[in-house]
């Protein structure tokens, strides 16, 4: 009996420190249980290729150096706002935003230069430089083409008059020069300095005494021709010239 005593306390001994170091053991986690700290993530640049001769744990990495972004710098992607692109239909060429524009060009007036040389005789009546009878096409060789030009009805011969905007021209089914009409003060007919906008007097003095003078035209005959100053009564200003044939 007291040898079975013995055995078991031999037994119980032996025990203890085993189940000690048991559950020693059981506290501590495995390394499979461990958490594993999540690795940094590298942006690289590109990968170089592997070769053969060495092995792939060999191969190095360069690390790509990223400046962090900034506030107060625009994104790579919105770069491109920098450059606007201007095409034409055709598919024009690429145009940076900064190029100054084109200056715009000035719009024409419609108005011929007129340069008059010749001025007004008796022996040769003469208007803005253009004696009667003058062709259509050479008037259009020394004005150009005119800003408007329409039809004048007459029974017995209509008129195509060309509007130069300052004055008027006709011309008869034969295209030939019928009459002269000044309109504007701001040109020089041809009349020894005399304008529209001036007094009976200046006509008197650049031109001599009339043909016809009243109170409301002064006319100039000469060679088949007329010229007629139409007169303000009130003001004796001239507020229209005109040359044309004597029917």
């Amino acid at each position: 009996m007291m040898r079975m005593n013995r055995a078991r306390q031999l037994i119980t001994g032996a025990a203890i420190p085993f189940l000690v170091m048991m559950l020693m053991s059981g506290c501590k986690q495995s390394p499979e249980e461990q958490p594993v700290a999540e690795k940094p993530i590298i942006q690289v640049k590109d990968l170089p290729a592997l070769t053969a001769d060495a092995p792939a744990h060999t191969q190095t990495v360069t690390p790509l150096d990223v400046a962090p972004p900034s506030a107060d710098k625009p994104a790579a992607a919105n770069a491109a706002a920098d450059k606007v692109t201007l095409s034409s239909s055709s598919g024009g060429a690429d145009i940076p935003a900064d190029k100054p524009p084109e200056p715009a060009k000035p719009a024409t007036s419609g108005k011929p230069k007129v340069d008059v040389q010749e001025t007004y005789t008796v022996a040769k009546p003469i208007l803005m430089g253009l004696t009667l009878k003058t062709s259509a096409s050479d008037v259009v060789k020394k004005f150009g083409n005119p800003r408007e030009q329409f039809l004048m009805d007459d029974e017995i011969d209509p008129m195509t008059v060309y509007d130069y905007t300052d004055f008027m021209v006709g011309f008869n089914k034969a295209e030939q020069l019928m009459f002269v009409d000044v309109r504007s003060s701001e040109i020089n007919p041809g009349l020894n300095g005399l304008k529209l906008g001036q007094t009976t007097d200046d006509a008197y003095k650049a031109l001599g005494k009339p043909d016809t003078n009243t109170s409301y035209v002064l006319t100039y005959k000469s060679e088949g021709t007329v010229l007629k100053l139409d007169v303000d009564p009130k003001t004796k200003t001239i507020n229209s010239i005109k040359l044309f044939y004597d029917k």
